[in-house]
């Protein structure tokens, strides 16, 4: 296993995200391809390190769609996505049955902000107002019990090919 940047790893550039602000709806479940390896995201937070699981969207698809249409995610599970530039980024939980944490990651790898327990099923507009250039996202609640707040270190590790 090796810590890798995320930006140098993931090398996604679609400017779409998980429940991102889009005028198209994806209208179904994901047909993306099984990954390839595992990734995990972790974090250094005060009290030690945090590690999740992750899905990597790699194409404009998967960005599109993210975790809507999901039933069940892992209570150590997530999604990470990757946007071409570091900006303020907006989500929604349109079509989104779980209620997620949003942690927003800027380019030198550190959280600027989390949206906790956002609630599924809306159209409300969700953002931490500073610029970002990852978000990762969680089962609602994940980031106040893990101590995940603004300053965390965050890093890339990856397993296989």
């Amino acid at each position: 296993m090796r810590g890798l940047a995320l930006a140098i790893a993931l090398g996604v550039t679609s400017p779409c995200g998980c429940s991102a602000r889009s005028s198209a709806d994806s209208g179904g479940p994901s047909t993306a391809s099984e990954p390839t390896g595992e990734a995990y995201v972790v974090f250094a937070t005060p009290t030690g390190e945090v590690r999740v699981h992750i899905e990597v969207a790699e194409d404009a698809a998967a960005l599109a769609q993210g975790l809507m249409y999901r039933r069940a995610l892992a209570p150590d599970a997530g999604m990470l996505f990757v946007f071409p530039d570091e900006r303020e980024h907006y989500f929604w939980m349109k079509n989104t049955y779980l209620a997620l944490d949003m942690i927003f990651v800027d380019a030198s790898s550190h959280v600027v902000g989390v949206v906790a327990n956002a609630e599924p099923m809306t159209t409300t507009t969700r953002t931490v107002g500073v610029p970002s250039k990852y978000v990762i996202e969680v089962v609602a609640g994940y980031a106040a019990a893990h101590g995940i707040t603004v300053g965390v270190a965050v890093r890339l590790e990856a397993i296989g090919p």
